[in-house]
């Protein structure tokens, strides 16, 4: 039987407004009540995770996919540290799918798997796609609220990561935050020149977190690329 249980979806005051559909970037993401969706079905949620032929179309260009990794909460990168990162509640937005932002959720498996793109040319793109599963569809949208609060918070702001082992600082510029539907983006510049696109998005009880990142060598650019992706898995979850 559907739940009526209301949940929190984050949406833009625009998107509720008829021809609008993002959230421009100095004015904050809202919070609507929704009806609540369906648990996801019972399937891998390896299922979410794009082929070679759908990156091809979404991003134009042939690739490579990596190893699935797929197991618990375990396997939520650990590169940052919660206190190597000032603002850390920026972290997400930099950074794809470390356990720091989402430590604080309840998660019961993750799924991902890496991308290069290119041919005989050279690399065109990079990217990096994954799926949580959370212990409920109302867990998965808090959590999506609160990271799009915390993104639009960010947008502008340099992030900084201290890790003096790896014998330098990380320096990343979040820009271009944009909330629209179930989906948040961001374009992110970090200091070794590279433009990441950045995506989180929302169906049932599932959030998939994508990375695109393109090679140093180009610049501006917006986080299309990631959107689709992310539009893409969230098709494939349902709900």
């Amino acid at each position: 039987m559907r739940s009526t249980r209301p949940v929190f979806v984050a949406l833009s005051a625009c998107a509720l407004l008829a021809g609008c559909s993002s959230t421009p970037a100095d004015a904050p993401p809202t919070v609507h009540i929704a009806e609540a969706a369906k648990p996801s079905p019972s399937r891998p949620l390896t299922q979410a995770l794009p082929t070679v032929d759908e990156l091809a179309t979404i991003l134009g260009s042939p690739g490579f996919l990596g190893q699935v990794v797929n197991g618990g909460p375990d396997l939520l990168l650990q590169s940052v540290g919660e206190s190597e990162a000032m603002p850390v509640d920026c972290v997400s937005a930099g950074y794809r799918l470390e356990k720091v932002a989402y430590k604080a959720s309840p998660v019961q498996s993750v799924a991902s798997q890496s991308w290069i793109g290119g041919d005989q040319n050279g690399p065109t793109y990079s990217g990096f796609f994954g799926a949580v599963k959370f212990d409920s569809v109302v867990d998965a949208q808090a959590f999506l609220a609160a990271t799009a609060d915390k993104w639009h918070r960010c947008n502008g702001q340099t992030l900084v990561l201290h890790q003096p082992e790896h014998g330098a600082d990380g320096v990343s510029r979040i820009t271009d935050v944009s909330v629209a539907d179930r989906i948040v983006s961001a374009v992110v510049l970090h200091n070794d020149g590279s433009t990441v696109q950045r995506a989180l998005g929302v169906a049932s009880d599932c959030v998939v977190d994508v990375e695109v990142t393109n090679p140093s060598n180009l610049t501006g650019g917006d986080a299309a690329g990631a959107v689709g992706v992310a539009n893409l898995m969230l098709q494939k979850i349902g709900g």
